[in-house]
């Protein structure tokens, strides 16, 4: 489930890719999200799970729901609780290439942050974006922006409101599959990387995240990695996955996935 952090404007395009194709044709979000047919939304909803694989009662948080428009294109993020209450919602508008032109956020039904683009002179590539908190004062803003032929960003920078460097992202791809992310912070400090395996359906396998934060009290600097996988259980007509399971590092179960599709009738 793509959901597009206001916090890292990096996320806009760091997507777990798959299916390989040669060329840039086709690359919507239904493309980039490795999901097979005309795809409307999907639906994923988190189990609970004991050390055997054995699905349990549902997590109370969070149900992730994401529309898709005709194109393909990624347009709305909703996360829920287990009792329906909207927690979290994203909205997405479009230039009319389909590059994004505005994510606006919302929490508690209040408007928590949204973040504008700009787009190249020649309007085919993004230039810089403007972050705004909940108010709509100035947070941050972006710079020095690149990206592939699939639109993909590949590298970034992020400046606070009084134009000093906060922090710099690079991202890494294999064609259109996403391989690793690094985050350095202003001094050039690499603070977080994730990266991400793939099986040969596209399907993520594993992916592992390394964070480094200062600690409070002592003042030294705290390494911390975590490894997810993910076993594919169930999919449907179109080879898209309708239950998975994360396991840790040691391959013990932690939680069940299940994923309903609902597709464009042709």
């Amino acid at each position: 489930m793509k959901k597009i952090s206001i916090v890292i404007f990096a996320a806009l395009f760091a997507i777990s890719c798959n299916e390989k194709k040669e060329g840039p044709s086709a690359t919507n979000d239904l493309f980039l999200d490795n999901l097979k047919g005309a795809v409307q939304q999907t639906i994923e909803t988190p189990y609970q799970t004991d050390s055997t694989g054995k699905i349990g009662v549902m997590d109370s948080c969070c149900i992730s729901l994401g529309n898709y428009d005709s194109a393909g294109n990624f347009n709305k993020y909703v996360s829920k609780d287990g009792k329906g209450n909207i927690k979290f919602e994203q909205s997405i508008s479009r230039y009319d290439n389909s590059l994004f032109k505005e994510i606006t956020n919302s929490a508690n039904s209040k408007q928590s942050g949204r973040i504008t683009i700009q787009l190249d002179k020649e309007g085919k590539k993004y230039a810089t974006a403007i972050e705004y908190d909940s108010s709509g004062k100035l947070s941050s803003f972006y710079k020095d922006i690149t990206q592939n032929e699939y639109n993909q960003l590949t590298s970034m920078k992020q400046y606070k409101p009084d134009s000093t460097l906060k922090q710099s992202e690079e991202t890494k791809y294999d064609k259109q599959i996403f391989v690793e992310q690094t985050t350095k912070d202003s001094s050039g400090k690499e603070i977080s990387k994730t990266s991400a395996k793939v099986d040969d359906k596209g399907n993520q396998i594993e992916s592992t995240r390394t964070s480094t934060m200062k600690d409070a009290k002592t003042k030294k600097d705290s390494t911390t990695t975590k490894i997810t996988k993910y076993k594919y259980d169930s999919f449907d007509d179109k080879g898209n996955w309708t239950q998975r399971t994360e396991m840790d590092e040691k391959g013990k179960p932690t939680k069940i996935v299940k994923r309903e599709i609902t597709y464009y009738k042709k």
